[in-house]
């Protein structure tokens, strides 16, 4: 796990993914950066979150892709509200202006960088890193109460719209979290999909949802889930 560059951008500082962790990201198909925003924009977006709720701006979340889009709460007890510069008019934020910002950064530090590229062992070319349209992402604030969870699954699904997805975002708002919370995010490494393949042993990294801590991964690569959770679970997912 790294640490994040800062660099000024308009007088202010802007945290970025630096070229360890895109070559592990490249190479692993993941990357887990804590401490990537700092303490006080953890709390003012935590603020944010709480504030959004009491104006009744959250939504239970539903699983699914298009048309197949539902409510099932054998699979996620959660709550979601999206966000981004376009949304949530009257509802102003600087600390959320902030972070548009910095994935606005993040989003262009990704789109066509060639360490990002896949590329057979002899070095040859398969897919040249994809450029990142901004009008293609979504971001939203995830809320987890005590009790809730997101069950394996995937975010790139063949056969759906959400192949256009190449990247997965969770940025942590959890301040003062410990293990007695639960809600870790677990990465499944196996070569199954929504499930574990028959006869094969479980493969899987847990990571700790603290506050400021960015987990990026390929979207069509790693089955996920967030396993129950203690206390209330806050992250920002795109």
């Amino acid at each position: 796990m790294q640490n994040s560059q800062t660099t000024l951008v308009q007088g202010t500082a802007i945290p970025r993914i630096g070229e360890e962790d895109l070559n592990s990201l490249s190479q692993k198909g993941y990357v887990v950066i804590r401490d990537f925003i700092p303490n006080d924009l953890v709390h003012s977006l935590q603020n944010d979150v709480q504030d959004l709720r009491q104006k009744g701006k959250f939504r239970v979340a539903r699983i699914g892709q298009d048309s197949t889009n539902t409510l099932n709460t054998e699979i996620r007890v959660a709550e979601t509200c999206f966000i981004g510069p376009d949304k949530l008019g009257d509802c102003s934020s600087d600390s959320r202006s902030k972070l548009y910002n910095i994935l606005d950064t993040l989003r262009s530090d990704l789109s066509g960088n060639s360490i990002l590229d896949k590329r057979e062992p002899s070095g040859e070319l398969v897919t040249a890193s994809p450029a990142l349209d901004v009008k293609l992402s979504e971001t939203l604030y995830a809320y987890y109460p005590e009790g809730g969870f997101y069950r394996r699954h995937r975010d790139a699904i063949l056969g759906s719209a959400s192949v256009l997805r190449k990247y997965s975002l969770l940025l942590y708002l959890n301040e003062n979290w410990s293990p007695e919370d639960g809600g870790k995010l677990r990465l499944h490494m196996d070569s199954g999909g929504d499930e574990l393949s028959a006869g094969e042993e479980p493969n899987y990294l847990d990571v700790e949802p603290r506050g400021g801590t960015l987990v990026l991964f390929r979207s069509e690569q790693l089955p996920h889930e967030v396993l129950d959770t203690k206390a209330t679970r806050l992250a920002i997912v795109g």
